[in-house]
């Protein structure tokens, strides 16, 4: 039972400090509120908060995966079939590993083309013609998969509390389409209140 409750707690930070997709279409969308064209101050700034974010968020992807293992194991005894065939469980997995994939895209391909662009950038000197264009549509592209890895985390979120205390499946999925809408909505504007 303490193991649990252990595997539990650990399981359930690790999804919480997946939070990270949230806060970085926060930070976007606040930098898009400054209003200020590309700068090196700024920019940098930023872009060394999200660049820095990624490592974070594999090492808590990887701890919700063994520990979420570890649950499933003391919990459906070793059934390890349910993982295929139990829906709530299929969609946690596939939310999971569509997440660490769009991840893996930021990390490897968005991110370091973007890096380059921002090398071209200096403190004291004008930024070089046509940069800013490819760096904001790279970080157009960046703020989509953020709103679809913020999605995908509610989506494991809200699975794995149905796995642990079994509600009704539909209200799972109702929750996920709640989830949805509000990550939409971070996608398209700032929200100062937090839910609004």
């Amino acid at each position: 039972m303490e193991l649990r409750a252990f595997l539990l707690v650990v399981h359930l930070l690790s999804t919480l400090l997946m939070a990270a997709p949230f806060y970085m279409l926060v930070i976007v969308n606040e930098r898009a509120r400054f209003g200020a064209p590309l700068g090196y101050f700024t920019d940098r700034y930023m872009e060394n908060i999200i660049r820095n974010n990624a490592v974070r968020c594999f090492i808590f992807q990887g701890t919700m995966l063994a520990s979420g293992l570890g649950l499933f194991y003391i919990t459906r005894g070793g059934n390890w079939v349910l993982l295929l065939t139990d829906p709530t469980m299929v969609i946690k997995w596939v939310a999971l590993a569509i997440l660490v994939s769009l991840l893996s895209h930021i990390h490897f391909s968005v991110q370091p083309r973007i890096e380059s662009l921002m090398n071209q950038v200096k403190p004291d000197a004008p930024v070089p013609e046509g940069i800013a264009p490819q760096i904001k549509a790279l970080r157009s592209r960046r703020k989509r998969l953020s709103g679809i890895c913020l999605f995908l985390v509610l989506t494991a979120l809200i699975m794995g509390v149905r796995a642990t205390f079994f509600y009704n499946f539909y209200l799972a999925l109702g929750l996920v389409a709640i989830a949805a809408l509000y990550a939409w909505r971070v996608y398209r504007k700032p929200v100062p209140l937090g839910w609004m």
